[in-house]
């Protein structure tokens, strides 16, 4: 890590001046965000009321996020968000304009971010980069960070099931927010940041299903749903790969006509299997990535 010193000589050769998120609305971080994203292998567009709840859901802290301006027309080169929990940090949201590109922003923003870490005594930085973006990966490597672990975006497209599929199985609806909270803090560790317990209490909209297989095996199932989508399922752990896989299946026998996508689930990870077997298909994978100051 540069130290103050040195950051301030990198940032005099390479000029950009850092503004706090919280000076803009959310309309204008989603222009600068969209317009950073123009050619980006996967664009996911947002808008002010999306990167408002981007905001919400994943603790970014406004005041710690930043955008870089040129100091000379005092438009934007580009945008990194930092996410805040406890005694870890997540950088997202990178982007660079490209026709404001070849100014060293992508790492001037980078490494204002590992800065506004440490000012805040926290000792881990971690992100996810999307697999194939070399440049990106790259400049993360260089700033230290190590590859941890692949995570797969993966999506099942409205449908329902094949019939064959389906087990014999007594399904039961959990709504109670104290419930679903408890569910939670069964769950297993080591999920991604925008799938930990934060990220989902944070987000709402959140169900739940208890299973009970023929055996009198019982399991339960955590998800998101809004109007068009479902979303961010997490499984009861310790389970049988049969209910593993009822589990999946009686959100989709539940909610045919939705289509779905699950995010960062790790690629080595036991459900992908039960995943793919009621045929969702991997849209791209992501690398996270660790950094220890």
């Amino acid at each position: 890590m540069l130290s103050t010193q040195d950051f301030a000589a990198f940032q005099a050769q390479f000029p950009n001046r850092a503004v706090a998120t919280s000076a803009y609305t959310y309309d204008e971080l989603a222009t600068i965000y969209n317009d950073a994203r123009t050619d980006y292998i996967v664009p996911m567009p947002m808008n002010g009321k999306r990167m408002g709840e981007y905001v919400t859901a994943y603790d970014i802290n406004l005041d710690a996020s930043l955008v870089a301006v040129d100091p000379d027309d005092n438009l934007p080169n580009g945008i990194c968000m930092l996410g805040v929990r406890d005694k870890r940090t997540w950088i997202t949201r990178l982007g660079v304009i490209p026709e404001r590109r070849r100014r060293k922003s992508g790492e001037f923003l980078m490494r204002a971010e590992i800065e506004e870490t440490h000012k805040r005594g926290i000792k881990q930085i971690q992100l996810e980069v999307i697999k194939g973006n070399e440049p990106a990966y790259h400049l993360f490597s260089k700033m230290g960070f190590e590859a941890t672990r692949e995570l797969l975006v993966i999506r099942r497209p409205p449908g329902a099931l094949d019939a064959s599929l389906i087990p014999a199985m007594t399904v039961e609806t959990i709504m109670s927010e104290a419930e679903i909270a408890n569910l939670l803090a069964q769950r297993e560790p080591g999920a991604a940041w925008t799938e930990e317990t934060p990220s989902l209490l944070n987000a709402g909209s959140l169900r739940a299903l208890r299973v009970t297989l023929p055996d009198n095996e019982v399991g339960w199932i955590v998800f998101q749903r809004s109007l068009f989508q479902l979303a961010h399922f997490v499984l009861s752990p310790n389970v049988s790969p049969e209910m593993t896989a009822a589990l999946i299946v009686a959100v989709h026998r539940e909610f045919p006509n939705q289509d779905t996508k699950i995010e960062n689930v790790p690629a080595e990870h036991y459900t992908w299997r039960a995943y793919e077997h009621c045929g969702y298909m991997v849209t791209f994978s992501r690398i996270e990535m660790l950094l220890q100051l």
